[in-house]
């Protein structure tokens, strides 16, 4: 995790990681266009696109994964370091919790995911972005998206499932191919819009939003017959 932290703070500090940043924060302000009294959380590597809402969110934690560098955590105040099985956030902590970087690299996606459905508050809401195996972000070990294990719109869908978890919303983004074409926000802005229309499977990333499953994980036992609360409820109807 060291190497991934140490790639992600370099390069966001080049031109093109500023043109990833602003291509990505008008697809995330768009889903949370207003978090005034809130709690939030970024999770993996953040700190550039968490400064959309830091003057508006009642708290801000940026949390990295794992090792970290020292002078990497002196750079940002509210940083700390986590890991999936170590998570030191009470239970219902946070309104909306962003993960970067953070569930293609981290050892155990479902732990951590676990620990991240504990900490958001039951009416909260998830923003996670994965690179995405169609994608040619993935391919380029130069960027933080070719790091760790990319995943297709469906993998990462089953996962969230299985995490009780409950996708609302997913999209691919970051159409643009790689540096060159970043440093002009006019024609990357372009050709993210066409790459939507037209390849909307190959994005360079995956992004979904996600609630709290508060009920599928809840069994029901009448005679010899399990049945899931939700399909009791459903049934009902």
């Amino acid at each position: 995790m060291l190497d991934e932290v140490r790639s992600a703070d370099v390069f966001y500090d080049t031109s093109a990681g500023a043109g990833v940043v602003r291509l990505l924060a008008r697809r995330l302000t768009t889903r949370w266009p207003d978090l005034r009294g809130l709690n939030l959380l970024g999770l993996g590597y953040t700190a550039p696109f968490l400064s959309e809402w830091r003057d508006q969110a009642a708290l801000t934690v940026a949390a990295h994964l794992e090792m970290l560098p020292d002078e990497a955590l002196h750079r940002h105040k509210m940083d700390c370091v986590v890991s999936g099985g170590h998570f030191p956030f009470p239970e219902l902590s946070f309104d909306r919790i962003l993960m970067v970087h953070a569930l293609e690299t981290a050892p155990s996606g479902r732990e951590l995911l676990r620990s991240v459905w504990k900490a958001l508050r039951d009416n909260g809401k998830l923003i996670l972005i994965v690179p995405n195996r169609r994608g040619l972000w993935a391919l380029s070990d130069t960027t933080p998206y070719g790091q760790g294990t990319p995943y297709s719109q469906r993998q990462v869908r089953r996962l969230l499932q299985e995490s009780m978890f409950h996708v609302e919303t997913c999209e691919t983004a970051l159409y643009p191919p790689l540096f060159p074409l970043l440093r002009s926000p006019r024609l990357s802005t372009a050709i993210e819009r066409a790459g939507g229309t037209v390849l909307p499977a190959c994005g360079g990333v995956v992004i979904l939003e996600a609630v709290k499953n508060l009920w599928g994980g809840v069994p029901l036992t009448v005679g010899k017959r399990t049945f899931s609360l939700r399909r009791r409820l459903v049934e009902a109807e």
